[in-house]
Formats: C-alpha cells, sequence, structure tokens
C-alpha cells in the first residue's frame, strides 16, 4: 500500500510539468497497457498474486471544457509472486469522470470499476494523467490511479500508457477562440484632387509661382517666364556737309531712340565715335572726326537732356572706314557718326 502511495506522487509529479503541446480535444479513443499491482490484502483464491500486465480500450467523451466521461475495457492478467506457470486471467469494466487542469492537457478523475477476477469485485478508483500532444490529433496517454474496494477495504494500483485518437471539436477543452473582428472594408483611396493649370503654361496652380504668365512664353519648373541677358547695341546716323562739323539732322528719329535707349537702361554710358572719309589728309581728317564727335555729344546733351558723365567723345579720322573704294558713295558711307553703348537686358524665351 505504501508503495502504491508512493508511486502516485511521482506521477503526479511527472505530469505537473508543461507539454510541448497545443490543447488537446476530448474526444478520443484509444488503447492502452497497464502495469496494474494488487494488493497483498486482496483476497483472491490464488494468494500470493502479484502484479500484472492489463490491455484496453477507452473511449472519451468531452462534455465541456472542464468535464469529460469515460468507458474502459480492460483484460487482466496477474503473475504469481514465486510461479510463473500459476497466473491469473479476467476482465474490468468501468466508467470515469475527467477534469481538466488550468494547463488542459492534465486531469484528475474518478470512477467506479467492475473487476471479475475469479470472483467480483466493485471498486472506487482516483487517479491523475495527462495526454501528450504527438500530432494534431495524436495523443499518448499516462495515467496513475488508485483503486479501492471499500466493501473490503483493500487498495490496487496502475500505472497507465496508451494512445490516443482525438476527434471532433464538441466538449474540447480548447478555450473558446476569441471572436474574430469583422475585417474593415478596404480604405478607398481619397479621389484625386481635380488639378487645375489657370494660366495653360504646364504647371499647375498648386506649384505656379508666377500665375497668368503670357501663354507664348517659356516657363520653368515654378511657372516663372524665363530670361536670358542679351546684348543690345545702340548705333546713331548723323549727317555731315563735307568738310563740316555741323550736325545737318538733329531732329532725326535715330537721336530720340538714342535718347530713349539710355533712359531704359539708365547705368550705361555711351561713346560717340567719329569717322571721315579718305579723302584728304589723314591729320586733318583726325582732327575732323573729333570736332564731329564733340558736337554731336553737345547735341544730345544740349537738345536731349542726357547727362554730360554718361557721354564721351572719340575721332578716328579714316582709320575705320565701312567701304575702303575710292568713290562718291564709298566716302559718303565713311563720313559717319557712331554711338558705341552696350546694355545687357533681360529677354523673355518663347515657345
Amino acid at each position: 500500500m505504501q508503495r502504491a502511495l508512493i508511486s502516485l506522487c511521482v506521477a503526479g509529479t511527472v505530469f505537473s510539468y508543461p507539454a510541448v503541446a497545443e490543447q488537446p480535444s476530448h474526444n478520443w479513443i484509444g488503447a492502452f497497457v497497464e502495469h496494474y499491482e494488487v494488493d497483498s490484502d486482496k483476497p483472491l483464491d490464488n494468494s500470493n498474486m502479484d502484479d500484472g500486465a492489463n490491455l484496453g480500450g477507452e473511449v472519451g467523451i468531452g462534455l465541456n471544457q472542464d468535464w469529460s466521461f469515460r468507458l474502459e475495457y480492460a483484460r487482466m492478467q496477474l503473475d504469481h509472486e514465486t510461479n510463473p506457470a500459476i497466473d491469473l486471467s479476467g476482465k474490468r469494466l468501468g466508467i470515469d469522470a475527467l477534469y481538466f487542469l488550468d494547463d488542459p492537457d492534465i486531469y484528475t478523475f474518478v470512477g467506479y470499476k467492475v473487476e471479475d477476477l475469479e470472483q467480483t469485485y466493485r471498486m472506487a478508483n482516483l487517479g491523475v494523467g495527462k495526454h501528450w500532444q504527438l500530432s494534431k490529433n495524436w495523443r499518448l496517454i499516462s495515467e496513475a490511479a488508485i483503486y479501492h474496494d471499500f466493501g473490503q477495504s483493500f487498495n490496487d494500483f496502475g500505472i497507465k500508457l496508451g494512445i490516443a485518437y482525438t476527434f471532433g471539436n464538441t466538449g474540447s477543452s480548447y478555450q473558446s477562440p476569441e471572436p474574430t473582428q469583422a475585417a474593415a472594408p478596404p480604405t478607398q483611396p481619397e479621389p484625386e484632387a481635380v488639378r487645375s493649370d489657370s494660366d495653360k503654361d504646364g504647371v499647375y496652380d498648386a506649384q505656379d509661382q508666377c500665375p497668368n504668365t503670357p501663354t507664348q512664353d517659356k516657363v520653368d519648373s515654378k511657372g516663372c517666364s524665363i530670361f536670358v541677358d542679351e546684348s543690345v547695341t545702340q548705333n546713331l546716323e548723323v549727317l555731315f556737309a563735307n568738310d563740316s562739323a555741323e550736325v545737318e539732322n538733329p531732329e532725326a528719329e535715330k537721336f530720340h531712340e538714342f535718347q530713349a535707349f539710355l533712359q531704359r537702361f539708365p547705368n550705361t554710358s555711351a561713346q560717340i565715335q567719329g569717322h571721315t572719309s579718305t579723302v584728304g589728309d589723314a591729320d586733318y581728317n583726325q582732327a575732323l572726326s573729333e570736332r564731329r564727335a564733340r558736337a554731336v555729344r553737345q547735341l544730345l546733351i544740349d537738345r536731349y537732356n542726357i547727362a554730360p558723365e554718361r557721354l564721351s567723345a572719340v575721332g578716328y579720322g579714316e582709320s575705320r572706314p565701312l567701304n575702303p573704294a575710292n568713290t562718291a558713295e564709298a566716302h559718303k558711307q565713311n563720313r559717319r557718326i557712331e554711338a558705341s553703348v552696350t546694355a545687357t537686358e533681360k529677354k523673355k524665351l518663347t515657345r
């Protein structure tokens, strides 16, 4: 009896270790082998019976996640302590109620058994067990139990090892799955804002930093007109009589254009250049070109109100002819005044 109690405690300790398994289903059908030890006080016709081996099968049905019941049948074979030729066979029928603990693989059980060994024994049993997961549906059964006959006050002890196939979900010890939240409807992409280009320059209004640019202008990525620097030169056409420094056309349109040009570019200055034909003495022609340049400069100051500091005069004589031919037409072209002034202005690029 003492040995049986010690063995039950050891088995309970082993079953308390966690299993590397999922929660088993509590519906199963299985087969087992049981090491069965007979109490020395158990009344048997063949006395001195020792332990034996039981072979059996069981069916378990889950009632809920905590409770299951089990039907069991076993063929019993007991050995004689001293004479192997003497053995005792019989059968056992029983029913158990199983309670699964917080660890859903471990359970305790109580039950009622009827043994048919020379005579009939009716016993209550108490035990602890564990289902070890081998795969999704297969479990290893391990149990230890005490069998007590209240009428005759003896105790048998058994250790069981078996295999079980689980099935179904009714009464399973699996925890109820968390309610599945309905999948949120897919987020519809927000409609793309309508993008407009009011001035039709190819840059949307949201990025256009220069609205209302002229349609013909080329624009940059910010929608602003593109400018380039361009050099502009202004010339004068002044007429002189032969061997004279008097301006014959002081109201010519070219003077007004030159005045407007200097007003448009107030930071520029101009050089008035005098030239003569190749007729006559070169030194004389040099002096004549200088007088003519000074005369035009003074005309621009007096009549067109151009600041004196913005104008200078220089004579080149006959050193820079436009037409080297020795003809009256060539000499007329070479007697000239030029105004050399260059300004840089920004000019729009067009499409």
